[in-house]
């Protein structure tokens, strides 16, 4: 996703005051998750060993969801931390991090600055090995994402809004093949927008991201990676307080380091609709961008993606969830690397519900199900996955 400094100066900021309702608030819970899954290992019969695909899990984790308020700004911290144990594939048991930390702070009367960082670690995708593989090791990867960030913003409720921001983020994986995938990516956003009660906010943008992969070495000792660049125009309107919409198209090239790596110049864009009523929720989300591949040699993935949820409250204690979301990747890698489709796509279809239960003003329990199925025309396995969990949640 092609991410805007206007986004990231402006919503983060009505996020986190959002979470805290405005004033402090320090929310920490513990949660267990007992699943079922028909498909743990993905139909992949190299991580299987013949004892069948599906297994039971538990997830106990301890969410932390923590805002605190200043005179001119804010600090937060939200995310969680768990552990993922297998009745049957114990080689699969690993631990769940995922944190963010930030803060927002007024300077110069109309102008924000806001600063985050985040970092996660879990196992990494199993359907990211390409069937090619030797698995040896490579399916109890861990993998982990950093990333810093810092963007300044000013303007007031009617006029011109400048903004920039900046980021780095960092893959690392533990086992030794996926080393191979490792990544460093260098961004840099520069936009300005107009803010007019009647219209909304809109936006032009320019954005470059260098990203590198860097234990991938070539024949030639060229480094593999992509530099990518886009421009386009953003549109964010709130019409009252039920339908949010922010929405941008932008053109982008990518120019990878390998000249044996096709180029790609097309057409971008990244929406996310909202509409709240008075019993129920829709949300509406969509992309299409140029990103880093995690999947081994592939030098960059065009990615797309859509997402439609709904949510509606059957009683004051009984919620009810469900959504549909589609990706499809496109890869796009050298024929240097002899492990590497030189081309080919996955399709990936995901359908999920839920029923939630408030059982007093500190417990809570949840009871989800889901199906997903993927699709490739390369060296990726196809498969067909279906979850039911429950899980307790209770808060401190």
């Amino acid at each position: 996703m092609l991410a805007t400094a206007w986004a990231a100066v402006y919503a983060a900021p009505a996020d986190a005051q959002t979470s805290g309702g405005g004033g402090r608030q320090i929310d920490v819970s513990v949660s267990n998750r007992l699943q079922y899954d028909s498909d743990v290992v993905l139909s992949d019969s190299r991580i299987s060993g013949g004892r069948g695909k599906d297994d039971v899990s538990t997830s106990p984790t301890l969410d932390l969801d923590i805002y605190l308020p200043r005179a001119t700004g804010s600090l937060y911290l939200r995310g969680n931390l768990g552990y993922v144990f297998y009745r049957k594939f114990t080689k699969l048991n690993r631990e769940r991090i995922n944190l963010e930390g930030g803060f927002d702070q007024r300077v110069l009367g109309d102008c924000i600055v806001h600063g985050s960082a985040n970092y996660s670690r879990q196992l990494s995708d199993l359907g990211d090995v390409f069937t090619t593989v030797p698995v040896t090791g490579e399916f109890r990867n861990s993998q982990e994402n950093r990333e810093i960030s810092a963007d300044v913003g000013c303007g007031g409720g009617i006029g011109f809004r400048p903004s920039v921001a900046v980021s780095r983020s960092e893959v690392r994986n533990s086992a030794a093949l996926r080393k191979f995938s490792d990544a460093d990516t260098n961004s840099l956003t520069g936009q300005i927008g107009y803010s007019a009660p009647a219209l909304g906010i809109v936006s032009v943008f320019g954005r470059y991201s260098d990203s590198k992969y860097i234990n991938r070495s070539t024949p030639s000792g060229n480094d593999d990676g992509v530099r990518t660049y886009a421009a386009g125009v953003q549109l964010e309107r709130n019409l009252g307080t039920r339908l949010n919409f922010t929405g941008s198209v932008n053109y982008s090239k990518v120019k990878p380091y390998l000249a044996s790596v096709k180029e790609f110049s097309g057409v971008g864009f990244d929406l996310s609709a909202q509409y709240r009523g008075d019993f129920f929720q829709v949300g509406l989300t969509g992309s299409r961008a140029a990103e880093p591949s995690t999947l081994l040699f592939v030098s960059y993935d065009i990615q797309t993606s859509l997402g439609l949820t709904m949510t509606t409250e059957l009683t004051p204690r009984l919620r009810w969830n469900g959504g549909f979301s589609y990706r499809r990747r496109a890869f796009a890698s050298s024929p240097i690397f002899i492990a590497a489709p030189i081309r080919g796509t996955e399709s990936l279809y995901s359908l999920n519900a839920g029923l939630s239960y408030q059982a007093g003003r500190r417990l809570r329990f949840s009871l989800d199900g889901g199906y997903t199925k993927r699709t490739s025309d390369t060296q990726l396995f196809n498969y067909d996955q279906k979850r039911i969990s429950l899980t307790t949640s209770l808060s401190l």
